[in-house]
């Protein structure tokens, strides 16, 4: 098989394609390119000629054009415009060289109309520049919900979903990677700053919106990683241990022409397997080294600010500034005169005489150092031991389980179809005692009966004396 490596980039695309965003139009080729992409996007079919060219006019009378227009960058193209005279001329002349370099394509129409299309690897190219200029940021609300319910829906046992699922964990890492390197940019980018308007526009206008937002808190809290990522790993291991399914799927990946053979197959699908459950195994480390970051970025922004509003005074420089008052102040009024009220308020120190025993702290003690003393070992006769087991079994006996009192639930029915709790026997303490156990085992899912009513009601008994909760018994269905 053909390495994937020898594959040679400019086998795909012309060889002068990024010529036109080297040179001094590179800033007006570009805007007028994403002018084409924009209006691209809109519609299905091919743009008309004269349309693109009236956009590259009205873009041509906003854009700050240079008053000298360089030399055609490409004298190798025969049929250039040279030295345009009307604006349209110009629009004309720059779209011929977007057509030269294959940025896009024209095409004559059988009405003898030219029609302008963006190739496959232009439109891929100029996606990727677009989030690059807009900042784009993936949303991850959902995303880590959508593989789960690839895997574990009705259509989780097929290769379409499992492909699906594979390409949305490659977007997950792929959008977590860009965001971990986003708040490194961003970092170095605030030591830039000098002004404490621009570090705090960047913290709360730039950073906390365009950066980490809402989406992120949602990954780390209501749509965490971990809600789902059992029941993902449970069933790519599912996936795996089910052989014969996995070669069915490589067959039908044959028969509609996804791969060559079924071994092709089934290595793809082992493949997606594998992504899925390292990346989900090892999600949690690119999270902390966000966070990491994002408590950098947090330290970094403090302290930059902090910086920036005392004008390079530190706290050092403060305390010396301070230490010299307070000297020259002993030196005129002697050592037990107080500070004056502005060093006090700056450094609030006081006076001391004595140890206040009334204060809620301690003084400062010195750790008493452990010594460690040797444990005796206490050996236990075998009487001991037989009285414990003894009283042990007897505690054992005298429990009483959620079986028993299922039969007992029985024994009180029989054949009705329900029995209030005030109509219960309760003449002995016993009777009393599994009273208490049919409550609280009522709430256990391996109770055979459930009790009925409204919650909070009593009924009096024994002349009010004793109230029982107003609740029926009646057997699960």
């Amino acid at each position: 098989m053909k390495n994937e490596l020898d594959n040679k980039l400019f086998d795909y695309i012309p060889a002068n394609f990024f010529s036109i965003l080297a040179g001094p139009l590179k800033e007006i080729h570009a805007g007028l390119l994403f002018l084409i992409y924009d209006q691209y996007k809109r519609t299905i079919y091919t743009l008309p000629r004269e349309t693109i060219i009236d956009l590259f006019c009205e873009y041509l009378e906003t854009v700050d054009a240079p008053e000298e227009w360089p030399e055609d960058e490409y004298p190798e193209h025969e049929q250039a415009v040279q030295s345009p005279e009307t604006l349209r001329d110009r629009a004309t002349q720059l779209l011929r060289k977007f057509i030269d370099t294959q940025w896009v394509v024209q095409e004559q129409h059988y009405d003898y109309t030219f029609k302008i299309s963006l190739p496959d690897y232009a439109l891929f190219i100029l996606e990727t520049l677009d989030k690059i200029r807009t900042g784009y940021r993936m949303e991850f609300r959902g995303r880590v919900l959508s593989i789960y319910q690839n895997l574990t829906g009705e259509e989780g046992m097929t290769y379409v979903a499992l492909q699906q699922a594979q390409e949305s964990t490659a977007e997950l890492i792929k959008g977590l990677a860009s965001l971990n390197h986003n708040i490194k940019k961003y970092t170095e980018k605030l030591l830039e700053y000098k002004e404490p308007y621009d570090i705090i526009r960047q913290i709360f206008d730039e950073y906390q919106i365009q950066i980490l937002g809402e989406q992120y808190y949602r990954l780390k809290t209501s749509e965490h990683i971990s809600k789902y990522r059992t029941g993902i790993i449970s069933r790519v291991k599912e996936w795996k241990f089910n052989r014969p399914e996995i070669i069915n799927q490589a067959n039908r990946m044959v028969e509609e022409k996804q791969v060559q053979t079924r071994i092709e197959g089934e290595n793809l699908i082992f493949e997606w397997l594998e992504y899925i459950e390292e990346s989900f195994e090892s999600m949690d480390d690119i999270l902390e080294e966000i966070d990491r970051r994002n408590s950098q970025y947090a330290r970094s922004a403090v302290e930059k600010l902090r910086f920036q509003l005392q004008q390079g005074r530190g706290h050092e420089h403060q305390l010396v500034m301070l230490l010299r008052s307070l000297a020259a102040q002993a030196r005129q009024k002697g050592e037990k005169e107080e500070a004056p009220d502005a060093v006090n308020r700056a450094m609030r120190i006081y006076r001391q005489e004595a140890v206040d025993e009334l204060s809620i702290k301690l003084p400062v003690r010195e750790r008493k150092v452990h010594t460690p003393q040797p444990v005796e070992l206490v050996e236990v006769d075998q009487k001991s031991r037989d009285d414990n087991l003894k009283r042990f079994r007897q505690r054992v006996q005298e429990e009483v389980t959620i079986d028993e009192i299922n039969q007992y639930v029985e024994t009180l029915l029989q054949d009705k179809k329900a029995l209030p709790l005030s109509e219960m026997p309760l003449k002995s303490n016993e009777d009393w005692v599994k009273l208490i156990y049919i409550i609280l085992f009522s709430r256990s899912r391996r109770a055979g009966y459930v009790l009925a009513g409204e919650r909070g009601g009593t009924v009096a008994l024994k002349k009010g004396k004793v109230e029982l909760p107003d609740l029926t018994m009646e057997r699960k269905d």
